[in-house]
C-alpha cells in the first residue's frame, strides 16, 4: 500500500490561494477609494477661487449657499463674493455682505435666479444673481439706524468650568459712521435679577458695513432665563445715543453652539 504525501504541495496551493484572494480585496478596496474619489469630487465653491475667475464664470458661477426661494420685497445677502448681471448684460461683482432687495425670481438655465436692487448703492442698480449666492437676511432695525440680526450663543471655553459669548452682527443703515457703538449683554434670572454683564466694544460703524460683535465669555449658561442687548453709540455732541433694548427669552434646554 502506497502513501501518498500531498502536504508540500496542498501548502503551497493554499498560499497561493491566499495571495491571490489577498490581491483581488486589495483592488477591490482600491477601486471603492477611486471610485468614491471621483464621485466626491466637486466644483471649487466661490470661497475656493478668486474673485477673477468668478467673473469669468458669469453666468455660470454657482455659490455655496442652498438655492432659497425669495419672493418679491424679501431682504437678501451676499454670503460670499459674486457676480452679478446688471444693465445692459454686463457680469459685475458683488462683494460679501452686500445686500439686496428681491424684486423678482425666474427659473433659468436649470438655477434659480433672483433680480434685486442693490442697497446702498448710488442707483440702487437692479441685477440679477444666482440665488446660491444669497443667504436670508432678516434683521430687526433699531430707531431707524442699526440693524441687529443673527445674534447667537457661542461656547467659548469647556474647562474648567463652561463660558460662552455672545455674537451677531450689526449694520448701520445711515449714511453716517457710528463711532464708540457698544453692545452690552445683561443675563438675567428668571425673577428678573441680573447675573452678569458683558460688553462688546469698542466698535465702528461705517456707514452699510456690517461689523461682527462678541461679547466677553460669561460662565451663567443654564443659569439665565434671558438676555438683554443694549446699543449705545457717541453723537457728535460727544453724548451718546441709546438705541432700543432687544429681549431675548433662553429656556434652559436651549443650547449654545
Amino acid at each position: 500500500m502506497r502513501v501518498k504525501i500531498t502536504r508540500g504541495r496542498s501548502s503551497r496551493k493554499r498560499i497561493l490561494i491566499l495571495t491571490v484572494t489577498g490581491l483581488a480585496g486589495i483592488a477591490v478596496i482600491l477601486a471603492g477609494w477611486y471610485f468614491r474619489q471621483k464621485t466626491e469630487v466637486r466644483l471649487p465653491s466661490t470661497a475656493e477661487i478668486s474673485p477673477e475667475k468668478v467673473l469669468r464664470l458669469g453666468a455660470k458661477a454657482r455659490g455655496r449657499m442652498p438655492e432659497i426661494p425669495f419672493v418679491a420685497k424679501d431682504l437678501a445677502r451676499v454670503a460670499s463674493f459674486a457676480v452679478a448681471q446688471g444693465n445692459g448684460g454686463k457680469w459685475n461683482g458683488l462683494a460679501a455682505g452686500a445686500v439686496l432687495q428681491v424684486a423678482s425670481t425666474s427659473v433659468e438655465r436649470g438655477g434659480l435666479w433672483v433680480n434685486g436692487l442693490v442697497q446702498g448703492g448710488p442707483s440702487k442698480e437692479l441685477v440679477k444673481i444666482h440665488s446660491s449666492f444669497l443667504e436670508r437676511y432678516l434683521p430687526l432695525m433699531l430707531d431707524g439706524t442699526v440693524e441687529l440680526s443673527d445674534v447667537r450663543l457661542v461656547h467659548a471655553a469647556e474647562t474648567p468650568t463652561p463660558k460662552m459669548v455672545v455674537t451677531g452682527w450689526l449694520r448701520n443703515s445711515t449714511s453716517q459712521t457710528l463711532s464708540q457703538c457698544l453692545v452690552m449683554c445683561t443675563f438675567k434670572d428668571p425673577s428678573g435679577a441680573q447675573l452678569d454683564r458683558q460688553v462688546a466694544g469698542d466698535l465702528v460703524l461705517r456707514p452699510l458695513e456690517f461689523i461682527r460683535f462678541a461679547t466677553a465669555p460669561t460662565g451663567t449658561e443654564r443659569q439665565f432665563t434671558e438676555i438683554t442687548l443694549e446699543i449705545s453709540h457717541a453723537t457728535s455732541e460727544g453724548l451718546r445715543n441709546y438705541l432700543p433694548a432687544v429681549v431675548i427669552p433662553h429656556s434652559p434646554g436651549q443650547r449654545a453652539e
